[in-house]
């Protein structure tokens, strides 16, 4: 599971295996403070303060290990 924290400040606790697409945030949504948009194979849309990449990496990360 990785950690991801919402533009409320708060945490979501989301499994690897849910994450359908990671995108960055376009300029007018980073300006609100959400670096990337999660969309999750059930249909969820989480808008997050981590960047696109660094969710990517946590994601690769976890699912070698």
């Amino acid at each position: 599971m990785i950690t991801l924290t919402d533009i409320n400040r708060r945490q979501h606790y989301l499994a690897t295996t849910a994450i359908a697409r990671v995108q960055e945030a376009g300029t007018s949504s980073q300006w609100h403070g959400v670096c990337s948009i999660v969309h999750t194979f059930d249909g969820q849309v989480l808008e997050v303060r981590e960047r696109a990449v660094d969710i990517a990496r946590q994601v690769g990360m976890q699912r070698e290990g």
